[in-house]
């Protein structure tokens, strides 16, 4: 038997860092902060009628919600913190454990980047679904500001939800049917469910 003072000393360097970057967080708050896509947005709507207007504000927010997951994507490669290393490792030794929570971390840079919250709620993290809600959300409001309600009841930003999520999953290579169970229009906050697509 082997005492504890016989096996080797792990020691951690100062810089294994367990949390996320902030130059990442940052680095995607800068280039995708609702108020300026709703900004750029509301410059291609102007004086549009309401239905034309939602057509060209879905259309804008689909491709927003891939380029901003794609965005994370690569920066969060960028910045993997130990955290997420130790993920990878554990997924590629066990081959457990991938579905959900791999595509789980780029979904919750992209929220915490972008949005007034602390941490994503989950509503289930499981092998057979992945769900989350916003309750507070920065988009929806600067549509309200910025758009007027009539386009924000619409919403036409759940289309940018929809795609960053199905982006997360299929990119790390689990594919997924993503659908909005929940809406704050008429609720209290958008609900996003993930479930492993079947072949």
């Amino acid at each position: 038997m082997t005492s504890t003072h016989d096996r080797p000393r792990v020691i951690f360097p100062k810089d294994w860092s367990f949390d996320l970057s902030d130059e990442l967080v940052d680095r995607i708050r800068a280039e995708f902060e609702p108020d300026s896509a709703v900004e750029e947005l509301a410059a291609k709507i102007a004086s549009r009628p309401v239905d034309e207007a939602a057509q060209t504000a879905e259309a804008f927010f689909g491709d927003y919600g891939r380029r901003w997951m794609d965005r994370t994507l690569e920066l969060g490669e960028e910045y993997a913190e130990r955290t997420y290393l130790n993920l990878k490792a554990a997924v590629e030794k066990t081959g457990e454990m991938g579905f959900p929570l791999i595509p789980e971390r780029f979904i919750e840079i992209a929220y915490l980047s972008t949005q007034p919250i602390y941490s994503l709620p989950i509503v289930e993290a499981s092998r057979n679904a992945f769900s989350f809600k916003m309750v507070f959300c920065d988009t929806i409001t600067e549509l309200r500001e910025q758009c007027g309600d009539e386009l924000a009841d619409r919403l036409p930003c759940s289309k940018g939800c929809l795609a960053a999520v199905e982006r997360a999953f299929s990119a790390t290579g689990y594919p997924a049917d993503v659908v909005q169970e929940a809406s704050v229009i008429g609720g209290e906050f958008c609900q996003f469910t993930a479930r492993p697509r079947r072949s």
